[in-house]
């Protein structure tokens, strides 16, 4: 696969999927890379976004973003991110255009000089289409795990989702967003990595990432794992960071009961299918309710209002320049 060109400071790929599907991992793997650097979960446009843009609308001036880097640091996602707001105001100059300028410039300003700029916060999936239009050579590395081992994983931290029903949903509709950012960026931008995979072989699945960011993947992985990619206070994560092994890809079996794994297969059957989870769909499907679904229809409709906010008349220019090859 040839190289490709990125500017100085620029965000290189994103790392998303549904939550404690093994996007940490996967982030690991991406910065044992040379020349790759990851910060820890930036919830940037997953919590941040938001609150940004029903305030102020873009381009920004330097003080303006001084200030919003204020209520970003404030967040709680965000306590013991070393954020440096002078590297932030040098990565955007006189003014801040865009919400992908600010973010990659945050993403920049959090991590060590490197060829690669990469960021991992799995909500993150669901602005997929308005950021790889903005930047065409931005790239999005997905990761997708059985259900049924979510499910298990969610239940072993104080966050997670207990209605095995409401994790299927959620899970089925982030699958479908993966399935159509493979179709839609196809595989010189968009690489998918199904967990199982990345734990049975991670020096292929490193091999993977380098071509996609076409960095070299030779050799073998760094004696430790590469340090400042998880927040100190996620504690759920320790076990990205220790050595590599299966044991934990049926593990869902002895944790999640027998009906819940089958309310799982009911709900996201045909997903699981397309990721070679089951071979067929049960012959009953279900759905976790309308309140659900509409709660994550509104999560859909939300990015669609905020992108041209976020982008605005800036998002076409850079399609066309792309178009045109400027």
């Amino acid at each position: 696969m040839p190289g490709y060109a990125r500017a100085v400071g620029a965000l290189s790929f994103l790392v998303v999927g549904t939550p404690r599907s093994g996007t940490t991992l996967t982030q690991r793997l991406c910065c044992e890379l040379p020349g790759v650097a990851m910060p820890p979960e930036t919830h940037f446009l997953h919590r941040y976004a938001p609150r940004l843009l029903a305030r102020r609308r873009f381009p920004l001036t330097r003080r303006e973003v001084a200030r919003e880097l204020e209520d970003f640091r404030d967040l709680p996602t965000s306590d013991g991110l070393r954020l440096d707001p002078r590297r932030v105001l040098d990565q955007v100059g006189r003014r801040c255009d865009t919400l992908l300028d600010l973010f990659a410039a945050v993403v920049v300003a959090l991590c060590p000089p490197a060829a690669r700029y990469g960021e991992k916060t799995p909500e993150h999936l669901l602005w997929w289409r308005p950021l790889t239009r903005a930047d065409p050579g931005l790239r999005v590395i997905g990761v997708v795990r059985d259900p049924r081992a979510v499910a298990a994983s969610h239940r072993a931290v104080p966050w997670g989702i207990e209605d095995p029903a409401v994790l299927a949903e959620e899970w089925a509709l982030d699958q479908r967003q993966l399935l159509a950012a493979a179709r839609q960026l196809g595989p010189g931008r968009c690489l998918v990595l199904r967990y199982e995979d990345v734990v049975a072989d991670p020096g292929a699945a490193r091999r993977r990432l380098g071509g996609l960011l076409a960095v070299p993947a030779g050799g073998q992985a760094a004696a430790a794992p590469p340090d400042g990619i998880v927040h100190d206070w996620e504690w759920w994560k320790s076990g990205a960071l220790r050595a590599v092994t299966t044991e934990r890809t049926a593990a869902w079996r002895e944790v999640l009961p027998e009906r819940d794994a089958g309310v799982v297969a009911e709900v996201a059957g045909p997903e699981m299918v397309a990721f070679g989870y089951l071979d067929h769909p049960p012959a009953r499907r279900r759905t976790a309710g309308a309140e659900v679904r509409g709660r994550l229809s509104a999560r859909m409709r939300r990015v669609r209002r905020l992108a041209p906010l976020a982008f605005g008349p800036t998002l076409t220019t850079r399609v066309n320049r792309a178009a045109n090859g400027r």
